[in-house]
C-alpha cells in the first residue's frame, strides 16, 4: 500500500476530478490510500468527499492581469504566480507542505505545475495526468500557443526567461539543481497523456505515447428527455460560459427535444426559455449514456464530455470561453466533427451552425469515423495500466 497524493491546481468545475475518479477507485481497489489537494472544494465534496477521499484546499493564486492574451504556457504561468519568485516560493512551500502532511510516496499531477516544482524539491516521482494541454511540447522556449498569431520578435524567448527565472530561484532555495529550460519541469516519472492525438491541443507534438481516454466517473443521473419527438440534443451549459443565452434561444427556437445540464441556471433564465421540448438538470448526468442517446452535444469544450460524445460517434457544437477550450475546439472542427463558436464574436450566426451540426449528415459521418478508429480501443484498461504504471514508479521510491 502506497500513499497518494492527487493535485489540482489549474482549471475548475467536474472536468479535472470527473476523469481523476475512475483511477482513483482503481487505486483505492489495489490498497492504495489516495488523498487530494484540489483547486475547488466544491466539486471535490460532490464528488470525491462523497466517496470517502481525503480533500484539502490546494493553494490558490488569483489570476494577476496581463497585456494581451496569453501566448504561451509561460504566459500563463506568469499571470499565475511565476512573475515573482517570492511569491513562487510561497506557493511551493503550501504544497511541500501538503505532501509531508500526507505522507505521499507519489504525486499525480492534474494541471498542477507548481506541485511538479514541489515535487522536484522534495525528490518525489511525479505520474502527471491529464490532456495534452497540461504538458507542452518539449521546445526551448515553450510554443506559441495561438498559431494562427505571429508573437512579437523574441517574446516567447522573454516569457521563457522570465518563468525560469523564477523557477531557478526556488531550486536554489532548497539547493536543488537548476533548469536549463522550463519544458525540463516536465520530466517527470511518467507523463500521462490521456486522450488521442487528434484532440491534442497542441497540433505540432509529434510523435507521443497517448494512453487514451478513462472511463467516465458513472455518477451521473440518466438524461430526462423530453417527450416529444425529434433529433435529441444534450447541451452543457454555465451562467459564466459565453453565449449561454444565445444557445437556449437557439434550442428553443429549433424545437428539437433537448436536455440541458445547468447547473447554476439562474431561475429567471430558465423560466424565459421553458418549453415542452426543452428539460433542465441542476445535476450532472451520465455522461456515456447521455452521449449514446443524444445526436448532438453543446458543449464549451471540455475535453471528458467532448471525447465521450466522439466515441459515440455524435459531433458537436461547441463554445469555448478560454484558450485550453479553444485549441479543443479548433482540433474538433478541422476533423470536421464539429463546429465552433469564435468567444470574441458575437454569436449571430449559433442557430445556424447548430441546424449544420444537426442535419448536415457529413458531421455526423465525421464524428463516427472517429469513435470507429477507437471502437476496439481498451478504454476499460486505461485505469488498470495507469494503475500498474505507478505501483511500479511507488515501489522504486521506496
Amino acid at each position: 500500500m502506497s500513499r497518494l497524493l492527487y493535485a489540482w491546481e489549474f482549471g475548475a468545475n467536474l472536468g479535472h476530478i470527473g476523469p481523476f475518479l475512475p483511477l482513483a477507485r482503481n487505486l483505492r481497489q489495489r490498497g492504495h490510500d489516495v488523498r487530494c489537494a484540489v483547486s475547488q472544494t466544491g466539486p471535490a465534496a460532490r464528488l470525491l468527499a462523497l466517496e470517502g477521499y481525503t480533500c484539502l484546499q490546494a493553494p490558490a493564486c488569483v489570476e494577476t492581469p496581463r497585456a494581451g492574451a496569453p501566448l504561451s504556457y509561460n504566459d500563463i504561468l506568469l499571470r499565475f504566480g511565476y512573475a515573482s519568485s517570492d511569491f513562487l516560493l510561497g506557493m511551493v512551500l503550501a504544497w511541500r507542505e501538503l505532501m509531508h502532511s500526507s505522507a505521499a510516496r507519489v504525486v499525480l499531477a492534474d494541471h498542477a505545475p507548481t506541485a511538479i516544482l514541489a515535487a522536484r524539491t522534495l525528490s518525489l516521482p511525479v505520474v502527471l495526468f491529464g490532456s495534452g494541454f497540461f504538458a507542452p511540447p518539449r521546445q526551448r522556449p515553450l510554443p506559441n500557443m495561438r498559431p494562427w498569431q505571429a508573437p512579437p520578435p523574441g517574446r516567447l524567448e522573454a516569457l521563457e526567461h522570465e518563468v525560469l527565472a523564477a523557477i531557478n530561484a526556488v531550486l536554489r532555495h532548497f539547493k536543488r539543481p537548476m533548469l536549463a529550460a522550463v519544458e525540463q519541469l516536465f520530466d517527470v516519472a511518467e507523463d500521462t497523456l490521456l486522450g488521442f492525438p487528434e484532440l491534442d491541443h497542441y497540433a505540432e507534438r509529434g510523435p507521443a505515447r497517448y494512453w487514451g481516454n478513462l472511463s467516465d466517473a458513472g455518477v451521473g443521473n440518466a438524461p430526462p428527455w423530453p417527450e416529444v419527438p425529434g433529433k435529441r440534443i444534450y447541451a452543457y451549459l454555465r451562467a459564466g460560459t459565453r453565449h449561454h443565452e444565445a444557445a437556449l434561444a437557439a434550442l428553443h427556437a429549433l424545437g428539437e427535444p433537448s436536455t440541458v445540464f445547468f447547473p447554476d441556471a439562474p431561475a429567471g433564465l430558465l423560466a424565459r426559455y421553458a418549453a415542452p421540448h426543452l428539460v433542465f438538470s441542476a445535476s450532472p448526468l451520465d455522461l456515456t449514456q447521455t452521449a449514446r442517446e443524444a445526436d448532438v452535444a453543446i458543449s464549451y469544450a471540455g475535453l471528458s464530455t467532448a471525447t465521450s460524445f466522439l466515441l459515440a460517434g455524435k459531433p458537436l457544437l461547441l463554445l469555448p470561453g478560454h484558450l485550453e477550450q479553444f485549441l479543443l475546439a479548433r482540433r474538433v472542427e478541422e476533423m470536421g466533427a464539429g463546429l465552433l463558436l469564435d468567444p470574441e464574436q458575437a454569436p449571430l450566426d449559433l442557430e445556424q451552425k447548430l441546424r449544420r451540426v444537426l442535419y448536415d449528415a457529413q458531421y455526423s459521418l465525421n464524428a463516427r469515423a472517429f469513435a470507429r478508429k477507437y471502437e476496439n480501443f481498451p478504454q476499460h484498461t486505461v485505469a488498470s495500466n495507469l494503475v500498474s504504471r505507478i505501483e511500479e514508479i511507488a515501489a522504486a521510491a521506496l
